[in-house]
């Protein structure tokens, strides 16, 4: 059993990360305005102020803390574009803080980064040691956070673009395509824009493993396919929704903040360090599991 410290525990993947691996840790989670609503006995609220890493490594060493994962970020490009100073603060001042916290006292650290850190304009899937190229305040800021945390020898960045169930607030591509389509409403999703989409359970999984096995550096987790957000939207309804209206669309840089057209990131690094797990990247395996999942909620 970990003892661990998480930040980011009310957003849209902490919160149903925490429910993940609680049964088997104690996690002793940032408070903050959006309290994480799960009552468990390994579960513990507390309120850090990280402007005092004095205080919190103090409270590092009493609980024995051998782990500090960061899921805290701004994720809403368009938001991150306009307020440049919130998302400089959330995407990359803040994890970097408490990489150097982790540092003083020795513990791994895991980050949770993006897919969206390249120019896109290559044909191929972009790999963990695939050059940068930031093309917006977004992508810059997560980009800065990775340069800053990787200094600390014992971090571990997961670059990821997942799936999953959520809360109305945060939604998921999921999450909004299934709202949309439940309500009988249109859908429209980008055909020009490609991803490696990863279902959260898997997502999870291989997270674990890598901190089971002592993992640092950066690792790419996505599913095998390099797809479209519009094919990906049919595949995922196609047994939920008798006839979903999903109608195809191009990005449009006049109204959006530029995006790169192929953010789609190559599973290799991670296929040769779990072989025996490979079979779980397929995005078929992953749309099998989250409509599983999807009838039992």
């Amino acid at each position: 059993m970990n003892n661990i410290l998480f930040f980011g525990a009310s957003g849209r993947l902490g919160k149903n990360w925490v429910k993940e691996i609680i049964s088997n840790n104690k996690i002793y989670v940032n408070l903050n305005k959006k309290k994480i609503k799960l009552k468990n006995k390994n579960l513990f609220e507390k309120k850090f102020d990280i402007n005092k890493p004095k205080q919190i490594i103090s409270f590092c060493k009493n609980k024995k803390i051998s782990l500090i994962i960061n899921c805290i970020g701004l994720s809403n490009v368009d938001l991150s574009e306009t307020n440049k100073s919130l998302a400089k603060k959330l995407n990359y001042i803040i994890p970097l803080k408490l990489s150097k916290i982790a540092k003083q006292i020795n513990v791994l650290f895991v980050h949770i980064s993006t897919d969206m850190l390249f120019k896109g304009n290559s044909k191929k899937k972009y790999k963990e040691n695939s050059r940068y190229f930031p093309i917006n305040n977004y992508s810059k800021t997560k980009i800065q956070a990775e340069k800053g945390i990787l200094k600390y020898k014992k971090s571990l960045v997961i670059r990821t673009n997942f799936f999953g169930f959520s809360n109305k607030n945060k939604q998921t591509i999921s999450d909004k395509i299934l709202t949309e389509q439940r309500k009988k409403k249109q859908t429209y999703l980008w055909d020009d824009i490609y991803f490696t989409p990863v279902y959260q359970k898997v997502l999870f999984h291989f997270i674990n493993l890598l901190i089971k096995s002592k993992s640092t550096g950066i690792y790419n987790i996505s599913t095998d396919k390099c797809i479209s957000k519009f094919n990906f939207g049919l595949k995922l309804v196609k047994k939920i929704i008798q006839k979903p209206k999903i109608t195809p669309n191009n990005f449009d840089n006049d109204i959006f903040t530029r995006r790169p057209k192929n953010m789609c990131l190559s599973n290799d690094k991670l296929k040769k360090k779990f072989p025996k797990f490979k079979h779980m990247l397929t995005l078929e395996y992953q749309i099998k599991l989250f409509n599983r999942d999807f009838k039992s909620i």
